[in-house]
């Protein structure tokens, strides 16, 4: 399924094209549409309401976490003769920002970090989108 906003660039980027679209008023409703549903405010007096016990059920629904190390576009025929050892040239460097993501949306940056003593691999948060 698709999303009518997944073609626009992330909130404070700007479009790979920056010509046209700039100034388009559909794309720029959309853009408010999208930060309007991602920082609506929840009145006080909603919130005061909700009342403990279902306050405790919506801290408790779990959020997929996702970091985008980087993106490649390739046409169905490359991808078709992929096989073992094949590598895909991403649009990120290394060291550079990753993308965090909750349940598909763009919460912010972080960059790659590793724990030694449990031989795994992290991400620090250091920017927060807005």
């Amino acid at each position: 399924m698709s999303n009518i906003s997944d073609d626009l660039p992330p909130f404070g980027e700007a479009p790979a094209d920056s010509g046209a679209e700039k100034n388009d008023p559909v794309t720029e409703r959309l853009r408010q549409h999208e930060a309007n549903l991602l920082f609506s405010a929840v009145p006080p007096e909603v919130l005061a309401a909700v009342g403990p016990d279902l306050r405790k059920k919506v801290d408790d629904i779990p959020v997929e976490i996702e970091v985008v190390i980087g993106r490649a576009r390739v046409s169905v025929a490359e991808l078709m003769r992929v096989d073992p050892g094949h590598s895909f040239r991403l649009d990120s460097r290394f060291g550079g920002p990753v993308e965090l993501l909750v349940n598909g949306r763009l919460i912010g940056h972080g960059e790659i970090v590793a724990d030694a003593d449990d031989n795994v691999i992290g991400v620090r948060m250091i920017r927060i989108a807005g």
